[in-house]
């Protein structure tokens, strides 16, 4: 990630080993909970150190090498190994590293393991344990500072980029400027890099105010989406430049080095993590980022060719990878149930040992000859390679080939195209006075303070006005965005065209936020929120309707995501004491919404029902359902979606699905398909948010793009044909009822179980009983094998039957497993019925053949099989093919329906009422 244009190495380019050190935190709460046990023990010795680790299983201890080990585990136990403080791992790594940058050598710090394991702590630190990023920044500046010699100018600069699910963000610039699939590398001479804001720094503080910006720009985009994940690795990129000068003034050296200083997100178990949706869509871009990179570390190790195009992070870090000091800290849980990814974290830490890299200090004697240099060569061998497309292209006649030579083709010339700005943009860097860097840097910072939508900059601890804080469920992030308010009233809603020339002091664009959301007025000593129209405003877990007082410590929150501490010096004693010398946090915040509906619901009659559990789980799915209703309203798609509870067939406890309702009908969404559907529903809304903003028009997808069009066939119901009757070879003739998602009976299946005999027949043997395959004692099939066929005969739909009836399902069609010990057993399908009708016929049948074991005379005792019913539900009704369905009539029969009907529907009633009050809770 470095910058276009750089010098060459030097001639004599020295090759060192990528160093490695491990550290071991303290344990975690979660940890502490499971009773987990230390499995780690370092040593350190007089040249390198020594890991241990134990299997929790055996207890038998396996042994790493690296440079470093560091235990910040405990201080009272020296077994574990000597304490490392903050101060003490910075001294042994940091300090090198930036007196290499110094020297004109570029670095690569990189931090690697689990979810979890204390990379953070490490590079980021706290603001009372500051990590290894800070303080190596710091160091830099007290050097220069100390060096004071006029023959010298020394320029650093800073650039924030994140890497989220494959797609380059810029942390320092305004989330409104983001390309819509993040900023694309171009090539150089010296690896991939991005155009990203570059900002001057003349202090630490101005670094530091650009950390600070980078972590709320996040919070910022976390809190308008969902607040609960926005994993991505971070590159905090320090570019240095120092220029000597002669007496007459004219330059003659420039040293220039980039420290790429990498957070990376934590690898993920996404199968035991139980990740869905948004994050497992993280989870999987991470854990292909992070293989990505151990298979070019493998291939540097084994001095074979890497491939850094596998991921947008070893594209960026591909210049550091092959030219530049590279050091990794590895992150380890020392707990016991963790033993699995220390391991993994710690293998891969003995391998990335293994590389050599050569380290070449980047020295100019003419930086604008070098510069006017690498263009030409550059532009010389683009050319060279367009011609050779172009080439290509007119000699073949091959459609296919012609396309790909063609996308090729623009794809070099947009390359060229790039180079070249990069090439005025560093030329004019090269003329740029320190007047013009500070007034640079001065503008980055107006257009920040502007990009966070009323938040300040500002040392929190010095504010002493009332003010909003942050909450944030990572603890990095929470409280990095300070809203101060106004003596007098502070107007709180969302930005869009319409309000460009009004808008309100404190810009909110996430769910649930209205154009006037609402006000807050300081006045008298005192702060009153007044909430306005029908935006979402909670109050300490209550939702609030008419002025409503602040106090310290109260919790605050804005829409479906926004939660916020509200803090007022001078006036502490006034507020909420309960966290004694603390304050709340993101999860005391959500856990009190959680509570406070609870308690509106314990004299339902659904709570003697559902457990706690339960009960959480359905708020949290009420406020994900209502985030997709607010989604859809903005975005004028006719849709509404509610959430509905059942009792799971397999598990025979309460869960919940989604009914998705619109003008073509109404289809069930089990809760992970719905989970995903609202990560592409939420990618859309940003999008929209963005034109709104920008005042920009909304381009609506593409049909077949539209997230909210749903063509995927329907799950219908299921049937349960149990198999009994075959443990007895005897023939069996089902009519089994078909059960919804929700547990309702949609109708029946009309299935056979034939077993057959010795030559595969079927019967029937009135006149052979010798071929009869009937077993009066089951075990006398075993050690057996089994012929059998399952036929499926017809669906009769439980519909009310008249002319004017449309089925909307059409394509119907049924599968089933045996599940018997095989894991990839394919699904058995029978035909498409596509005809629009009530009664679909299927004539399905298919032989299996079954080796008779204990296992498997169990299953044919206890067992079932389920058959699926699917269909595609049409965009126009179609009256419905009736036959094979009588109409009868039993006034009666009818009378007890009706009847039952009416108690049904008050039921009904009831549970939605609920439903709308807890949802307003939420």
């Amino acid at each position: 990630f470095f910058s276009v244009f750089f010098p060459k190495p030097e001639p004599m380019a020295e090759e060192e080993s990528v160093q490695v050190a491990v550290r071991m935190r303290c344990f975690n709460g979660r940890e502490k909970d499971a009773h987990a046990k230390r499995i780690i023990r370092m040593e350190q010795l007089q040249k390198g150190s020594k890991t241990y680790i134990a299997n929790p299983d055996d207890g038998k201890e396996k042994m790493f090498e690296y440079d470093f080990s560091f235990q910040t585990f405990s201080e009272q136990e020296p077994e574990a190994g000597p304490y490392s403080s903050q101060e003490t791992v910075f001294d042994i790594l940091g300090r090198p590293v930036m007196e290499s940058a110094l020297e004109g050598r570029n670095v690569c710090l990189f931090a690697y393991g689990q979810t979890g394991a204390g990379k953070s702590y490490s590079m980021l630190g706290k603001p009372d344990a500051p990590g290894i990023i800070p303080r190596t920044c710091n160091a830099i500046f007290d050097k220069i500072a100390k060096e004071n010699d006029p023959q010298y100018e020394h320029r650093v600069d800073i650039q924030v980029v994140e890497i989220y699910c494959e797609q380059i963000n810029d942390l320092l610039d305004n989330r409104k400027n983001w390309p819509d699939h993040g900023h694309k590398p171009h090539l150089t001479n010296h690896g991939y890099v991005v155009d990203t804001v570059k900002k001057p720094c003349f202090k630490y503080a101005d670094i530091d105010e650009a950390f600070k910006f980078a972590d709320g720009n996040r919070s910022v985009g976390s809190h308008a989406l969902n607040p609960e994940s926005s994993r991505a690795h971070t590159i905090y990129t320090i570019n240095y430049e120092r220029k000597k000068r002669h007496e007459t003034g004219k330059v003659i050296e420039t040293v220039v080095a980039h420290l790429n200083l990498v957070d990376l997100a934590g690898s993920e178990r996404t199968a035991v993590a139980g990740t869905q949706g948004q994050m497992l869509k993280e989870g999987n871009a991470i854990n292909l980022s992070l293989t990505a990179l151990g298979s070019c570390i493998k291939a540097l190790s084994e001095g074979s060719r890497p491939n850094f195009r596998d991921s947008k992070l070893t594209l960026l870090l591909q210049g550091s990878m092959t030219n530049g000091r590279v050091i990794m800290i590895a992150a380890l849980s020392p707990a016991s149930i963790c033993y699995e990814e220390s391991m993994s974290t710690l293998r891969f830490a003995d391998r990335i040992k293994k590389v050599k890299i050569k380290v070449s200090k980047n020295v100019m004697l003419d930086p604008v000859a070098d510069i006017k240099k690498a263009m030409e060569e550059m532009r010389s061998a683009m050319q060279a390679e367009i011609n050779s497309l172009k080439k290509q292209a007119a000699g073949t006649e091959d459609p296919e080939s012609v396309v790909n030579l063609q996308s090729a083709l623009k794809e070099q010339q947009a390359e060229a195209e790039q180079m070249r700005a990069a090439y005025e943009q560093r030329m004019k860097e090269l003329s740029e006075t320190n007047e013009d860097r500070a007034k640079r840097a001065n503008d980055i910072r107006t257009a920040q303070e502007k990009a966070l939508g009323g938040a300040t900059l500002m040392d929190k601890d010095a504010i002493k006005d009332p003010h909003l804080r942050n909450l944030h469920e990572d603890s990095r992030l929470a409280e990095t965005l300070i809203y101060l308010l106004k003596n007098g009233v502070t107007r709180v809603g969302r930005a869009n065209k319409d309000s460009q020339e009004n808008p309100p002091d404190l810009e909110f664009n996430g769910m649930g936020i209205i154009k006037e959301h609402a006000e807050i007025k300081w006045a008298d000593g005192k702060v009153i929120i007044t909430p306005g129209g029908n935006g979402r405003t909670l109050v300490n877990g209550k939702p609030i309707q008419g002025p409503t007082e602040l106090k310290h410590n109260y919790r605050l929150w804005l829409g479906n995501n926004y939660a916020f501490r509200f803090v007022f010096p001078t006036k502490e004693y006034q507020g909420d004491h309960q966290f004694g010398d603390g304050s709340p946090d993101y999860a005391f915040a959500e856990q009190e919404i959680a509570q406070n509906a609870s308690l509106e619901m314990a004299n339902s009659p659904m709570a003697s029902h559902l457990s706690k559990e339960m009960l959480v789980r359905l708020s949290e799915s009420l406020k994900k359902v209502e985030q997709a209703n607010i989604i859809a309203k903005d975005l004028g798609k006719n849709m509404e979606f509610e959430v509905k509870m059942f009792k799971n067939r397999l598990t025979n406890e309460n869960d919940v699905a989604v009914m998705a309702s619109s003008n073509r009908g109404q289809r069930v969404w089990p809760w992970e398909k719905f989970e995903q559907k609202l990560t592409e529903f939420s990618a859309e809304w940003e999008r929209w948010m963005r034109n709104q903003s920008t005042g920009e028009r909304y381009q609506r997808q593409k049909e077949q793009d539209d997230p909210f069009n749903d063509d995927e066939p329907q799950l219908i119901g299921e049937a349960d044909i149990w198999l009994q009757s075959l443990a007895n070879m005897m023939e069996f003739d089902c009519d089994a009822p078909v059960i919804s998602v929700l547990s309702k009976t949609e109708g029946r299946m009309n299935v056979s179980l034939l077993p057959c005999d010795s030559e595969g027949g079927v019967g029937p043997w009135e006149d052979d009983d010798c071929m009869d395959p009937f077993v009066e004692e089951p075990t006398e099939l075993l050690g057996q094998t089994i012929q059998f066929r399952i036929r499926i005969h017809d669906t009769i739909f439980n519909t009310k039957v008249e002319k004017s009836s449309a089925c909307r399902l059409s394509h119907t069609w049924c599968r089933y497993k045996l599940n018997i010990g095989d894991a990839d057993e394919p699904w058995s399908s029978t035909p498409v019925c596509k005809q629009n009708t009530f009664n679909p016929k299927f004539a399905f049948e298919k032989e299996h053949t079954l080796e008779i074991t204990e296992q498997t005379l169990n299953f044919l005792r206890t067992g079932k099989i389920i058959i699926q019913i699917w269909g595609n539900m049409e965009d126009s009704p179609q009256v419905a093919s009736n036959e094979n369905v009588e109409e009868e009539s039993d006034p009666a029969l009818d009378a007890e329906i009706a009847a039952k009907r009416l108690i049904l529907k008050e039921l009904e009633e009831e549970v939605a009422g609920k439903m709308r009050l807890l949802a307003a809770l939420l």
